[in-house]
């Protein structure tokens, strides 16, 4: 070691960077117990050299050691790898959180449950059926009908309630989003100014990460950092925190007069599209719908029909048409009965379309616009250009997507001596994009065939499009009858229309379709027997639920029994209204085991659809659970990954408090020694020979 001046300067540096390091051990380990504080280091480099001459060159002396930074240790992709499965778990806790809040409503397998309440209804009815004229199983039947319909309404309420609570919540997280997003930008600034004028941010930045990974959580965002250590947050594709600025978000309806809340961008109309996280959650537990009153989206039962009557009146008999005439008021009955909401209209066609008029639910006068007695228009044109289907495509006000034409013609297709037809995939697939279902009666001998034999039957259409065929030439007498049947057939394929709930991510809505699907179809098949029996009286009997508001069909929050049934003798147990007669009430007591509903798996009777609820409510909630553990898992084990590497560890950071310590110490030590080898110098040289 050169004796000079300069090796003060080494011994100094010495001092100088261990005592540094020393601070930022002390720094480290006073937040051991930060919440999302990450370790630092001191970077020690060598200092500056020193250049001299000799007779062999240029040799270099060093001038000590340096701090050249304090920086963070953490590892951005393991940032990215937890930050990717918390926006996960976020999103699979909440929709567990969801499911086992639905299951304490429904109360099933093992509470109190509405297949119980169920239970008991059809048990009242069945010890009915063993005393059809007692007053007391008269009054358990109506008991037992109260306690239903309170069940249904109180699951109902219910429903509503956490349906209200996880829309109200979703305001709450995106009011934390914008808090978020608003601190991630004051943190962007100050980092920017402590960090261009050479300063490290790193409390700044540890803040601005703890920050992040809430954000995260909450909503699928995309977080990329600049080179100037400002980050740029982007949600859906649109920032929301850009550097120093941040855009908020708000909560608005997706349509005008929907209730439910989507994100959207402050100050337009934009909805934002959030993958996952804990809004995507709350958005699919509430259900992604309108949420109006009478959505179907939301759960309202689709119990609406607009039925077109085609009729053909060339080439026919004016008993045919009086036939359909005086019939129509039966199939309209039959409507009436199942509680469908019908519309009605009229297309008469011969060669061409005649008219095409909307009656809604005037049967009487649809009834007589049928004309008495067949025009001269020969043939039958059902798809061509001036066709029947070009006139239900030309109809712009179908009140339902439930929609159906009823075909009568005693012509084949194209009418008899048409152009054969050999592809009938033309009419079918306009008729369904169209939605209807086309049922035809017509001659059976065009069923399967038309006339000329190339001629496609009517069957290609009906099967097609979901119809049905019938028989024409049925007795006058029995065509009352037919009509009836014809009736029947609409009231069971809409009950299987809405018993049907297309698979989707919704929980609440989804299962509010069930529900009130299987309250609409059994209180309408209810119904729908008790009006055809027999008062004890011997009186027609009537609806035995009824809408609270008739405005919308029955359903959970909208059923009560009817008010005439306060008279027990109102209950119809006989179809003849003889005594004794207990048709009536085994025929309802049996209903639960009558195939009347639909899912995936086929037809249902009721109790097996609502066992099916339950399955899909158990099955998706354990899945639900079960994800959400293995994903808090996958988060631990991420956490863990990347604390290995920012966490403070004490073992460390007591390993490097006596690195230091023992650096400064020999430090310390060398500046002494220097100052005793100047002392020499300065004090005993040239003192030989005195």
């Amino acid at each position: 070691m050169a004796v000079g001046f300069a090796s003060y300067e080494i011994a100094r540096s010495g001092l100088f960077v261990n005592e540094r390091g020393l601070y930022v051990t002390g720094h480290n380990i006073s937040n051991v117990n930060t919440p999302g504080y990450v370790r630092q280091q001191a970077m020690i480099t060598d200092g500056s050299y020193q250049s001299n001459p000799n007779e062999y060159g240029m040799y270099q002396l060093g001038l000590g050691a340096d701090i050249q930074q304090i920086r963070q240790i953490r590892h951005t992709f393991l940032d990215n790898t937890y930050r990717q499965e918390n926006t996960t778990l976020g999103y699979w806790e909440t929709r567990n959180k969801t499911f086992q809040d639905i299951q304490a409503i429904l109360g099933e397998p093992m509470g109190s449950g509405l297949q119980g309440v169920m239970n008991q209804f059809w048990n009242s009815w069945q010890e009915l059926s063993k005393e059809p004229d007692s007053l007391t199983a008269r009054a358990l039947v109506r008991q037992n009908g109260e306690a239903f319909v309170q069940k249904v309404n109180h699951v109902g309420t219910q429903l509503d309630k956490l349906q209200d609570d996880l829309n109200s919540e979703i305001q709450v997280r995106i009011d934390e989003v914008n808090q978020i997003t608003e601190q991630i930008r004051k943190m962007n600034i100050s980092i920017l100014k402590t960090e261009v004028s050479g300063d490290g941010a790193n409390d700044y930045r540890d803040q601005r990460n703890s920050l992040i990974d809430r954000l995260t959580k909450l909503v699928s965002a995309d977080v990329v950092e600049m080179q100037d250590g400002q980050l740029d947050i982007t949600l859906g594709g649109y920032f929301i925190v850009s550097k120093g600025e941040s855009t908020k978000l708000y909560a608005g309806e997706r349509s005008p007069g929907e209730i439910f809340n989507v994100p959207k961008i402050a100050g337009t109309n934009i909805e934002v599209s959030i993958k996952s996280g804990i809004i995507k959650g709350l958005m699919e537990s509430r259900g992604e719908v309108a949420g109006v009153k009478g959505s179907i989206g939301n759960g309202t039962p689709n119990t609406k029909a607009d039925i077109a009557f085609a009729v053909d009146i060339s080439n026919t008999s004016a008993s045919y048409l009086a036939n359909v005439k005086s019939s129509i008021a039966n199939y309209v009955d039959e409507l009436k009965r199942a509680g469908i909401d019908y519309n009605l209209r009229l297309i008469t066609f011969g060669n061409n379309v005649i008219s095409n008029n909307n009656y809604g639910k005037d049967e009487i006068s649809l009834a007589n616009a049928i004309p008495a007695l067949p025009t001269a228009d020969a043939g039958n044109n059902f798809g061509g250009a001036a066709g029947v289907i070009e006139a239900l495509e030309g109809i712009s006000n179908y009140t339902s997507t439930n929609r159906y034409a009823l075909v009568f013609t005693g012509e084949s297709i194209e009418g008899n001596g048409g152009t054969a037809i050999t592809d009938a995939i033309g009419y079918i697939n306009r008729l369904n994009n169209l939605g209807v279902k086309a049922s035809v009666v017509t001659d059976n001998a065009y069923f399967n065939a038309g006339n000329p034999g190339a001629e496609v039957g009517w069957s290609a259409v009906t099967s097609g499009t979901g119809g049905i065929l019938y028989d024409i030439n049925t007795a006058a007498g029995n065509y009352t009858g037919l009509m009836t049947s014809i009736g029947s057939d609409v009231r069971y394929d809409m009950n299987r229309e809405v018993g049907v709930v297309p698979e989707s991510n919704n929980i609440i809505s989804d299962l509010r379709r069930r529900l009130n699907g299987l309250v609409n179809i059994m209180t309408r098949e209810v119904n729908y027997l008790h009006s055809g029996g027999k008062t004890y009286d011997n009186k027609p009997g009537s609806d035995f639920f009824t809408a609270i508001d008739s405005q919308y069909p029955i359903e959970m929050g909208n059923i009560k029994l009817n008010d005439n049934l306060q008279d027990l003798n109102r209950i119809t147990a006989s179809l003849s209204g003889a005594n004794g007669d207990n048709t009536n009430a085994l025929n309802i007591a049996n209903l639960r085991n009558v195939p009347a509903l639909a899912d995936a798996a086929g037809d249902l009777s009721i109790d097996d659809y609502y066992q099916s609820i339950i399955l899909i409510v158990g099955y998706n909630g354990s899945d639900a659970q079960r994800i959400s553990e293995n994903q808090s898992k996958l988060v631990q084990s991420a956490d863990s990954s990347r604390q290995a590497i920012m966490g403070v560890s004490m073992d460390e950071e007591m390993t490097n408090m006596m690195k230091y310590k023992f650096a400064y110490d020999a430090s310390a030590r060398t500046l002494n020694v220097i100052d005793e080898m100047i002392d020499t110098i300065i004090s005993k040289m040239g003192l030989v020979g005195r």
